[in-house]
């Protein structure tokens, strides 16, 4: 019975990231306080995450490093993408192949 327990919690793994809060500027609080944080995303893409922001932070060989934004419910479809500002700017490229850029709607281009 010993052996077996002792085996069981071998199988048990930890989480392989934590959810943060943004507390400042690269600083991140999960039950600990990470300072110089690097966020990290796909090429071409350089995003900081807002104080309140929720983020995922995971261990990498520089350390911890935050590699994502927890998103809010916003209504897309699958296959749609949105990107926006903490200060309200927004491209939403949709699946009918408009782009609604802060608003205005560009219409999909005709073959």
């Amino acid at each position: 019975m010993w052996l077996t327990e002792k085996m069981r919690d071998l199988t048990k793994q930890s989480p392989a990231g934590k959810v943060a809060d943004v507390i400042g500027d690269e600083s991140f609080q999960t039950d600990s306080e990470y300072r110089n944080v690097a966020q990290v995303g796909p090429w071409g893409i350089l995003w900081k995450a807002p104080v309140s922001a929720q983020t995922i932070l995971v261990d990498t060989n520089l350390g911890k490093t935050a590699i994502g934004a927890v998103q809010s419910k916003k209504a897309l479809e699958p296959g749609e993408l949105l990107l926006f500002s903490q200060g309200g700017a927004e491209i939403y490229l949709k699946n009918n192949g408009e782009i609604v850029l802060n608003g205005q709607v560009f219409a999909a281009k005709k073959e």
